[in-house]
C-alpha cells in the first residue's frame, strides 16, 4: 500500500504573503504617523523615534488585525475556522500553528478583547503621550504587553503545550518565536532603556549635588 505524505508548508504561500504585506502596510504607516506628529527634536532621536513608531504600530496592529480575529469570533458559536474572508484565512493560517485561534478558544479570545480595548487604546495613548513630549505613559503599556503574552501561553505550557504544533520551523520560528516574540523582546528592551535613562538621571542629580 502506497503512503501518500502531506507535502511541508511553505513560507511563500498567497495567505502568507498577504499578512506579511498587510504588516508591513501597518509599519510604513506608523513610520509615516512618527514623521508627521513627532516634534522634530523627538523625531532626531533614534530611541524616541522607534519607541513611537512601534507604539503606532502596535496599535494599528491591535485595531486592525487583532479585532478581525475578535470579529470572526462573536457571536457564539462564531469561529475563525468557519469564518469568510481575507482576515479569517490569515487567523485559520496561524492556527495551523496554534490550534486555539482557529477555534476561537474562550481563554484566548478574552485576552484579545483586552488587547483590542485595552492594549490598543493605551499604546495610542502612549504615542499621543510621546507627542505632547510626556515619555513616562509608555510605561503602562509595557505591562499589558508583556500580561497578554504571559496569559496567551502559560496555560499552554502549563499543560504541556497540546495545541501548540511545532513539526514544522515555520510554525515553531516563524508563526509561533517571531510574531509573538516582537511582543516580548521590545517591552524588555524599553524596560532596560527606561532603566538606563533613570540611572543616568539619577547618576547627574547626585554629581549636581556633590559639586
Amino acid at each position: 500500500m502506497t503512503v501518500h505524505h502531506a507535502p511541508p508548508p511553505t513560507l511563500l504561500t498567497q495567505t502568507t504573503l498577504l499578512s506579511l504585506a498587510s504588516t508591513v502596510a501597518l509599519l510604513a504607516l506608523a513610520v509615516a504617523l512618527a514623521r508627521r506628529l513627532l516634534p522634530a527634536r523627538r523625531y532626531a532621536d533614534a530611541a524616541q523615534r522607534f519607541t513611537f513608531v512601534w507604539l503606532a504600530f502596535d496599535a494599528l496592529v491591535h485595531f486592525t488585525l487583532e479585532a478581525s480575529f475578535v470579529v470572526h469570533s462573536f457571536p457564539r458559536p462564531r469561529t475563525v475556522n468557519s469564518g469568510i474572508g481575507p482576515f479569517a484565512a490569515l487567523w485559520r493560517e496561524y492556527a495551523l500553528a496554534d490550534t486555539r485561534w482557529g477555534t476561537s478558544d474562550p481563554t484566548v479570545v478574552s485576552i484579545e478583547l483586552i488587547t483590542v480595548f485595552g492594549a490598543g487604546p493605551l499604546a495610542a495613548y502612549c504615542a499621543n503621550g510621546m507627542r505632547r513630549s510626556k515619555n513616562e505613559t509608555w510605561r503602562l503599556w509595557i505591562v499589558a504587553e508583556l500580561y497578554g503574552g504571559w496569559m496567551t501561553f502559560a496555560p499552554e505550557w502549563i499543560t504541556g503545550s497540546p495545541s501548540l504544533n511545532t513539526s514544522h520551523p515555520l510554525y515553531t520560528w516563524v508563526y509561533l518565536a517571531f510574531f509573538n516574540g516582537l511582543w516580548v523582546v521590545i517591552p524588555l528592551w524599553l524596560i532596560w532603556d527606561s532603566g538606563r535613562v533613570i540611572l543616568r538621571a539619577l547618576t547627574t542629580a547626585e554629581e549636581a549635588k556633590a559639586k
